[in-house]
């Protein structure tokens, strides 16, 4: 079981770490070697309030942190915005989707919706009966397609945004 000094020691290390831009494997380094700093600090006698004092800020030390280490920081793409824009398009369309189907659910509606498309046959001559085929999907196959297809694209929307917030530098 963790003190409370030791949770805070640990909430103040996550605060410096999730403020690092940098792979995880040196970010790994960093923080381990950081580890070690207090860890030296606390047998050298220093209280956690002396340390915390002479580090600082959380938001200060990691902002050093990447400064000293900006050879392996990443960089922020451009094109994580086009992402975005596309994700937010596509989640509120995926959102009407979901509205459409939770609507017609709850209405009951199982009959085909006028101006989807269907196909219509007519069958018959001058001189007999004549028979109108009236054929198409119902809504539900078109809306289940449509709700799998734009979750897809706002989950690959999602991927493409984090995966260009985190650009190694050349």
């Amino acid at each position: 079981m963790m003190t409370q000094a030791e949770k805070k020691m640990k909430r103040y290390v996550n605060a410096i770490e999730r403020r690092l831009n940098l792979p995880l494997e040196v970010k790994g380094r960093v923080m381990s070697d950081f580890g070690s700093s207090i860890a030296a600090r606390r047998e050298a006698g220093q209280t956690d309030e002396e340390i915390y004092t002479e580090l600082g800020d959380p938001k200060k030390v990691a902002a050093e942190l990447n400064e000293q280490m900006q050879e392996f920081a990443y960089r922020k793409s451009p094109w994580r915005f086009v992402f975005a824009a596309l994700g937010i398009y596509f989640g509120i369309k995926l959102l009407g989707v979901v509205y459409v189907l939770i609507f017609t659910a709850a209405m009951g509606i199982y009959a085909k919706i006028p101006n989807m498309a269907s196909t219509v046959g007519i069958i018959g001559g001058a001189d007999g009966p004549t028979a109108i085929f009236v054929t198409g999907s119902t809504i539900w196959f078109n809306v289940l397609l449509e709700l799998g297809l734009t979750a897809a694209v706002v989950g690959l929307c999602i991927w493409g945004y984090r995966r260009l917030c985190k650009c190694r530098k050349k």
